[in-house]
């Protein structure tokens, strides 16, 4: 990183003015199948029959005509391409979702195998017509039928265990959400008798709070007991049910000090940048708020004080961050940004637990305000998410920033001091459309960045593994946080994930209020880019810590340059994005290349284990002169220029030369998962990686564009990228200005620029 005394200079914007099309050749060979189709035909024979004869015993009360069956596949089948789409066509049932399934192919040993389990819509009749095909003669079936049939460990339904998931052993009543399968026509059918086994079952009518989705799952939430519970976990059309504790405000461990706090800033104007804050409301005439706060009465409900207390202090931490620099008589700089509260608790119905209520309010307000494309929630339900389950709360959310462009920032919770896996981040900031912010504090001996104690941990749910995202400053006991109080002249200090996140909200208002260019998406992009890891990518920081200005991210040195990339690209097409590298930099010594790529990909709540629709698959190359030859099983890498008579020998012996040039896999954040081929589905991914100069020309990226589960839309990408190279003689910068005229640096409005007068 440049040093202080570096001039600094402003990013680089229209990285899309570079972008070219690329056909790279396709490669990759057949899967081996785990049986012959004669074995699997066998098998899933024995497994139909059982299956019918279980559906035979299920109660009326507990189906409809169609029944919901799980096709589990074997491990080897994770990838869109080998859903088996043939098999559904042909016993003519419908596809209505999936989720993870984990398996042992052999009970005696503990390997475990990730997969996954479709469920499709299908009747008695629908079996029997499968049975039918698999007693014809094998030569007369369609190979990707057969094919089909091998993929398969098992036909069955849901066990009682799979569909309840997240009580604890001891749990006896409380509120739930359960989420129901798709039956289109039949959905009004399939909810009342839902509604008629939990009633019997003494759960309070009143109680219930229904959400349904047109073509996605109904939602819906109520007060159970376990006789509740154990009466529904059978019931077919059911896909999964799980608890909901809710601490309505998240604790605020105040520390009581003497009257400090600052006085606010002398001028009579207010950021026209808008930032949303979704909370219990905030106290306006607080002279730190004042005319920085508009607060928007949308609920008849009385405020409560702890509501009130903490939306002061979030809406304190959107406009000034933390006021820790400044104490009793200094005075705040003018706000960049201002505040449009939403007081969506306590709610109506006081026993909406579930926050149904507010998720109803969210909805309806974020369509209609088309000034405001940043919104900041430090409030959701308790408790650990669920892989195999998405929450209303965050399916809402992802849908969303998807529709209208928006960008969300949620607090991951504070319960990482607790034991695993209670520790995990909490909904809705497990969505993949936006960013889930934890807490970072400062090592008391040493003053290192280090994630703050309570701050909950990741990973995150299946497209998008690395969270939380990021880390704002959260406070601990030895350095709390300063926060507005609602009490004139005092600050309160306190700790939490509910302060980081505002922190980085107000950050994202600045950057998208300050570069007109620039989108949600490349906001989201530009941040998690800029944070810093000292530790590599964890589960604890995310992608790093941000405690930089706005300023100091949007600009470049001498030495170092960061360029934006904002386009989007259609499933199965692919982009070459070229790096911009000079001439004179092929003596430059060391040369550090970063990028970090962002997706907004229409979510599907259906589709747990695919919960992404799309995403993009990237590859670097390094140098675009050399290129890999094949000649009788061995491969040669050799230059184009240096190496042309040698290539030239190879050729006329036959030798193959790849379509594109040699490639390079920088650093990247890996799990055990990620290594088994899925973490390619995330909507962020960053890589790193540092190559001596004269490995380096003309290095460019090409992205490839992937839809899965029918999703065929064109999506949006940012791709941010840094090449540093301390040694470089001359001003990086300017010489990449000089080659590629396409680029052109960011125009930043200043400050007075943004202000507009109080009236």
């Amino acid at each position: 990183m440049p040093d202080k005394n570096q001039r600094f200079l402003p990013i680089l914007g229209h990285g899309e003015k570079l972008i070219e099309p690329v056909k790279p050749a396709f490669g990759g060979g057949e899967v081996v199948f785990p049986r012959t189709y004669a074995e699997a035909r066998d098998r899933v024979k024995r497994q139909v029959a059982d299956l019918r004869n279980t559906i035979h015993e299920i109660p009326a009360e507990k189906r409809l005509k169609e029944v919901v069956v799980t096709v589990r596949l074997n491990h080897k089948f994770l990838a869109k391409s080998y859903i088996p789409n043939t098999l559904f066509r042909d016993i003519n049932v419908e596809n209505v979702g999936s989720r993870r399934w984990i398996y042992s192919e052999h009970e005696e040993q503990d390997e475990i195998n990730y997969s996954k389990m479709h469920f499709v819509r299908a009747t008695p009749e629908n079996l029997k017509q499968l049975e039918d095909i698999l007693d014809k003669s094998e030569k007369i079936l369609k190979d990707s039928f057969k094919k089909d049939i091998q993929k398969i460990e098992d036909i069955s339904l849901l066990s009682p265990e799979e569909v309840v998931v997240g009580f604890e052993e001891n749990w006896e009543q409380g509120k739930v959400e359960m989420v129901l399968h798709p039956f289109e026509e039949d959905m009004d059918t399939a909810i009342e008798k839902f509604k008629k086994l939990l009633i019997e079952n003494d759960v309070p009518s009143e109680s219930l709070r229904i959400k349904n989705y047109i073509n996605g799952p109904t939602f819906i939430s109520g007060n159970l007991n376990r006789k509740a519970l154990e009466a529904i976990n059978d019931f077919n059309p059911l896909r999964t049910v799980h608890p909901i504790r809710i601490s309505t405000f998240p604790q605020m461990r105040t520390i009581s000090i003497e009257p400090n706090a600052p006085n606010p800033s002398r001028e009579n104007s207010r950021s026209s940048i808008k930032v949303g804050m979704f909370d219990g409301g905030v106290d306006p005439t607080n002279p730190l708020l004042t005319n920085h706060v508009n607060d928007n009465d949308i609920l008849d409900t009385e405020p409560l004080t702890d509501g009130i207390v903490h939306g002061t202090a979030v809406a304190g931490c959107i406009l000034y961050g933390p006021l820790n620099a400044y104490g009793k008589g200094s005075q705040v700089p003018q706000p960049l940004v201002s505040v449009e509260s939403f007081r969506v608790l306590p709610l109506n119905d006081p026993t909406d637990y579930d926050l149904y209520e507010a998720i109803d309010i969210i909805e309806s307000i974020v369509p209609s305000r088309h000034d405001i494309n940043v919104y900041n929630l430090s409030f959701g339900p308790h408790g650990p998410i669920l892989d195999d389950d998405i929450s209303r709360f965050t399916y809402v959310l992802d849908d969303l920033a998807w529709n209208y462009r928006k960008l969300f920032v949620v607090a991951v919770g504070n319960d990482g001091d607790l034991d695993k896996p209670f520790n995990r981040i909490q909904a809705p900031a497990d969505i993949v459309n936006g960013l889930g912010v934890g807490a970072f504090a400062y090592d008391h001996s040493s003053g290192e960045v280090i994630r703050a104690s309570y701050s909950s941990i990741g990973q995150g749910r299946e497209g998008c593994k690395v969270k939380p995202d990021i880390v704002g400053f959260g406070g601990d006991e030895n350095r709390p946080i300063h926060l507005v109080s609602n009490t004139p002249g005092q600050k309160q200090l306190s700790m939490g994930t509910s302060f980081a996140a505002p922190i980085i909200s107000g950050m994202a208002g600045e950057i998208l209020g300050r570069c007109d260019r620039f989108d949600p998406l490349v906001a989201r992009a530009l941040l998690i880019h800029s944070a810093v890891n000292p530790k590599d990518v964890c589960d604890e920081l995310g992608y790093g810590y941000i405690d930089q200005t706005v300023d100091r991210i949007m600009n470049c040195s001498d030495k170092l340059v960061t360029l934006v990339y904002s386009s989007s690209i259609l499933p199965a097409n692919y982009a070459k994005l070229p790096i911009p590298y000079p001439i004179n930099a092929r003596d430059a010594g060391m040369v550090d290349i970063k990028y970090t790529i962002a997706v907004l990909s229409k979510a599907n709540p259906l589709h747990v284990e695919d919960y992404t629709e799309s995403a993009v698959e990237d590859t670097f190359y390094p140098h675009d002169k050399k290129f890999r030859y094949t000649l009788n099983k061995r491969t040669y890498i050799r230059h184009l220029h240096d190496d042309a008579e040698e290539i030239s020998s190879l050729l006329n012996q036959g030798a193959s030369r790849s379509t594109l040039p040699v490639t390079k896999s920088p650093r990247s954040y890996q799990t055990e998962l990620a290594r088994r081929g899925e973490f390619k589905w995330d909507t962020v991914v960053q890589r790193w990686d540092r190559m001596r100069s004269t490995s380096l020309e003309n290095p460019f990226l090409v992205l490839h564009g992937m839809g899965r589960n029918s999703g065929n839309d064109r999506m949006d990408y940012a791709v941010i990228a840094t090449i540093s190279a301390p040694r470089y003689e001359g001003s990086l910068y300017e010489d990449i200005l000089s080659e590629y005229k396409q680029l052109q640096p960011i125009q930043m409005r200043t400050v007075n620029e943004i202000l507009i007068p109080v009236v």
